[in-house]
């Protein structure tokens, strides 16, 4: 069994060294299923997500994504077999969808600095 989950991000504050901003992301919605119906959804999705490139005026190979992403629009981009992502023009829009064996295994929250 595997579980298809789609992960949004949110800004996390450090206040140390004058401040900044990273990324942490939450588990919005998971699905537990087979392995060959996780995949069958998965393609599903990615072909969604490959219209909606298109529809933004990206091209199959990214060639023009510096001219589309000077007016903050950004991608679908598929890393390797399990996971789709598109990053955010400001810290925490991003968001993914990913194939993983354990639940929430990619999940990132705060983190101590030191």
């Amino acid at each position: 069994m595997r579980y298809l989950t789609f992960y949004s991000e949110y800004p996390i504050y450090e206040p140390a060294e004058g401040g900044y901003y990273y990324a942490g992301n939450e588990v919005t919605k998971s699905n537990r299923m087979s392995k060959r119906k996780c995949r069958t959804e998965f393609e599903k999705i990615w072909k969604e997500c490959l219209k909606e490139n298109r529809e933004n005026g990206f091209k199959d190979d990214l060639s023009n994504y510096k001219e589309i992403t000077q007016f903050y629009i950004y991608p679908w981009i598929r890393l390797g077999d399990t996971e789709i992502c598109r990053e955010g023009y400001l810290i925490g829009e991003g968001e993914s969808i990913v194939i993983e064996r354990k639940l929430g295994s990619q999940r990132k929250g705060w983190e101590l600095y030191c």
